[in-house]
């Protein structure tokens, strides 16, 4: 891939940990965050990431210094798999820094996909469930669970936006698919 502003070349390809730079705070830690415990084992069992790490080139032939990403690549240290995916961009770290914000930016637009069987489900939830349950789901205040309750039922997504909001109730149904909470 091409960035056409600045024509600076990134692609993504499997980096050894080894041939990593990080000075980040993170190194050196030794309490790591629930999440990053998590990703740790998924990556021992799995033995390969989802999220790329930004990389750029050091003066040091095969070494590419960490731009972002630095609990994955401590996760990766911690879970013992020798290397990850990452992207790497073909400069050196000032002029890849400026390719950060606009990857950065990327990266929040890459939500979880939602289906027709998670509204199906989403729906199912809203109608069925107690007031105790709806405000399981971060957003879900009482006072929106009993607006919830009051305007049900709901038999579309149409519908449960007509009612409800279309910002609020896709906010809603994206952490009702993070939540392990069903009806």
């Amino acid at each position: 891939m091409v960035n056409l502003h600045s024509k600076i070349e990134s692609k993504p390809g499997v980096v050894f940990l080894s041939q990593i730079v990080s000075t980040s705070k993170v190194n050196g830690q030794s309490k790591a965050s629930k999440k990053q415990k998590q990703v740790s084992n998924t990556l021992a069992e799995w033995g390969f990431n989802f999220a790329l790490p930004l990389l750029c080139l050091t003066d040091e032939e095969d070494k590419y210094q960490l731009l972002t990403g630095s609990e994955i690549y401590e996760s990766a240290r911690e879970s013992g798999i020798d290397k990850i995916w990452a992207v790497l961009i073909a400069a050196k770290k000032p002029e890849a820094e400026k390719a950060i914000e606009p990857a950065l930016l990327q990266y929040e637009l890459n939500d979880r996909v939602i289906d027709s069987q998670d509204i199906a489900e989403f729906l199912d939830f809203l109608n069925h469930s107690d007031k105790s349950t709806l405000t399981s789901i971060p957003g879900i205040k009482d006072g929106y669970a009993k607006l919830i309750d009051d305007k049900r039922p709901y038999t579309s997504s149409e519908d449960m936006q007509k009612k409800l909001g279309n910002k609020r109730s896709l906010k809603w149904l994206k952490a009702y698919k993070q939540s392990k909470i069903k009806p």
